[in-house]
Order: C-alpha cells, then sequence, then structure tokens
C-alpha cells in the first residue's frame, strides 16, 4: 500500500512540474488588450445572411426548405402554378439548402442570396 502512495505522490509531482512558460518570443504578434486590436473597416461581422426564395409548383403541396443536416429552415404551402416568395435567414457559411416537396427532395445551390426552383 506505501509503494502506491508513494508512485502516486510521485507521479503527482512528476506532472506538476511539467509547465510550460509561454513567452512573447513564441508568440510575437498576440495582441495584449482588445484595444490593441487593429481589424479591416471591410470586415463583416454578420453571421447570418437573408436568403430570397422564390418557387414555382405544378401541384399545390407543402414544401420544406431544410438545411443539409436537416434543420428546417422554412415550411410552406405551394399552389398550384403560382409563384410562392419567402426570405428565410441563414448562417453565412451555408452554400445551398435542401427542398423536400412530395417526397421527392431537391439541392438547389444559393446564387446571389436567392434560391429559384421551378417543382
Amino acid at each position: 500500500m506505501k509503494k502506491i502512495i508513494l508512485i502516486f505522490a510521485l507521479l503527482t509531482v512528476f506532472l506538476s512540474a511539467c509547465k510550460k512558460e509561454f513567452t512573447e518570443k513564441e508568440f510575437p504578434n498576440v495582441n495584449k488588450t482588445m484595444v490593441d486590436l487593429t481589424i479591416d473597416d471591410n470586415f463583416n461581422w454578420k453571421t447570418t445572411k437573408d436568403v430570397e426564395v422564390k418557387l414555382i409548383g405544378l401541384n399545390g403541396s407543402v414544401v420544406h426548405i431544410n438545411s443539409t443536416e436537416g434543420a428546417n429552415y422554412h415550411k410552406g404551402l405551394l399552389t398550384s402554378g403560382i409563384e410562392y416568395t419567402t426570405k428565410i435567414t441563414i448562417p453565412t457559411f451555408v452554400n445551398e439548402v435542401h427542398l423536400v416537396s412530395s417526397g421527392k427532395t431537391e439541392v438547389i445551390p444559393i446564387v446571389n442570396n436567392k434560391v429559384e426552383f421551378n417543382l
């Protein structure tokens, strides 16, 4: 039992002694405060974007606009031959959406913050 306690104590001392101190030489460009930060005036802080959606359905049906992971952005009712328009707000990194209607899924790219498709 004494051997186990001794090994545990030595292991604790050994592991706690292995701390690395970082110096300014290793990270010369690290800012010390928020005031020291320089940010480009054209930097876009937005994390979301508005996308205009225009859909035309040949048959009346429910349409789901989903992310590629399956999260639902919008659900709407299409009327036969009438354009359905809406705006959705999505993360800026999203480049395509999945349209699910009548059991079919279509992957539609987002071009110039617009989605247009004929179902």
